[in-house]
């Protein structure tokens, strides 16, 4: 058995599993809460291989809830160990690629950052290696899950996809953000109606910064610190920004996703505004 998981103690009740499958990244990021009635799991990572479970089993013999922030391959690829999920509905149509084995097996070791002995192990011990999906219950905004000693309100962020949810743990005074908000945040599968998905996404955002306080922790799926909340504030201006037709010095993307996007028609179109960057479809104005 090859271990690609790291475990970072954040607080006797929370621990951070980074899953490392390259070595030249920082692998993605998933959390676990101890709850004196269950174990909560947030997000699930690519699952290229299948021991996710039995890593969160050393730490608590708990039935799991899995919490899937939303439905990108590197957040919901091991989903299918669990036999409780919870993800937003709006995000199931990304799953028949975001679960597809080429696709996660492309996105992991598509660029040379894995060594050959955990390649031929992940080719036999991917979760789900058809694709075949897992089941589901809806998860909505102004939903809670409790776990016994930790009650999450569930927030709907939707931008980076229409399903994007964060947790907030009021008592605690976290909140579990995937990757709702980040440096640099790409809207990736908005609604075709014009200015619709931007506004929705800054909406979205101002509600949940209305909810926390200045000393709330943020912790997302790509950083091993807390994530400043300017971030999420800066990126709420740069959607009101855009919104307001600010996009002088916006420029075309040039990254490889834009690339990909540019396949479907879309115009990914980069904004700055303060320490972030938007990432947005400019056809969608």
């Amino acid at each position: 058995m090859i271990n690609i998981y790291k475990q970072k103690k954040i607080s006797d009740n929370l621990i951070m599993i980074t899953e490392s499958p390259g070595t030249d990244d920082k692998g993605v990021n998933m959390y676990v809460v101890l709850g004196e009635d269950k174990t909560l799991l947030f997000d699930s990572g690519f699952g290229v291989v299948d021991t996710l479970r039995k890593e969160i089993e050393k730490l608590s013999h708990k039935p799991i809830v899995c919490v899937l922030g939303h439905g990108h391959p590197d957040h919901a690829g091991a989903a299918g160990l669990f036999d409780t999920v919870y993800m937003n509905e709006r995000d199931e149509v990304l799953l028949p690629i975001s679960l597809s084995y080429e696709r996660r097996m492309e996105d992991v070791f598509g660029h040379g950052t894995a060594d050959e002995a955990l390649f031929e192990y992940a080719r036999t011990h991917i979760v789900d290696p058809g694709g075949k999906g897992f089941t589901y219950k809806n998860i909505e905004a102004g939903d809670t899950l409790s776990i016994g000693n930790a009650d999450f309100e569930v927030f709907a962020v939707p931008g980076h996809t229409q399903g994007s949810i964060i947790l907030l743990n009021r008592t605690a005074n976290y909140a579990l953000i995937s990757d709702a908000a980040g440096p640099r945040t790409a809207l990736v599968n908005l609604p075709d109606g014009k200015r619709v998905g931007l506004t929705a996404y800054r909406n979205g955002l101002s509600k949940f910064l209305s909810a926390i306080n200045e000393d709330t922790v943020l912790w997302s799926g790509h950083s091993n610190e807390p994530m400043p909340q300017a971030i999420l504030k800066d990126m709420e201006k740069a959607c009101t920004q855009v919104l307001n037709g600010e996009i002088a010095n916006d420029r075309l993307s040039c990254s490889h996703f834009a690339r990909r996007q540019a396949a479907s028609g879309k115009k990914m179109t980069e904004h700055d505004c303060g320490c972030v960057t938007l990432v947005y479809d400019a056809n969608l104005l």
